[in-house]
């Protein structure tokens, strides 16, 4: 059996304010918008009675209902809407720890 050992240490000293990856946070919000997006889409399908995809298309652009066309245009916007989302906390976040931190 092999052994792992974990060296925990950080590549930062204390005095140096925190940083975000604007492209790894960019890049996660939009795959959580995504899924959360098809998520919706689904139990749109599944019980439309419920009416839970109703904002999806009431935010979201150009979306008709449960067509290829709005899930295609949905996802494109779901990555669209996460990354800017993502990549401008992280950037307002930089600055800030930057500034103040």
């Amino acid at each position: 059996m092999a052994t792992t050992i974990l060296n925990v240490h950080s590549e930062t000293s204390p005095a140096m304010p925190a940083r975000l990856s604007v492209p790894v946070l960019g890049a996660t919000l939009a795959v959580f918008a995504s899924i959360s997006f098809l998520l919706c889409m689904l139990l749109g399908f599944v019980a439309p009675e419920w009416g839970l995809h109703r904002p999806w298309l009431q935010f979201y652009l150009g979306l008709t209902g449960f067509d290829l066309r709005s899930l295609v245009l949905g996802l494109l916007q779901s990555v669209i809407f996460g990354g800017y989302a993502g990549a401008l906390i992280a950037a307002i976040f930089n600055f800030i720890s930057r500034r103040f931190g």
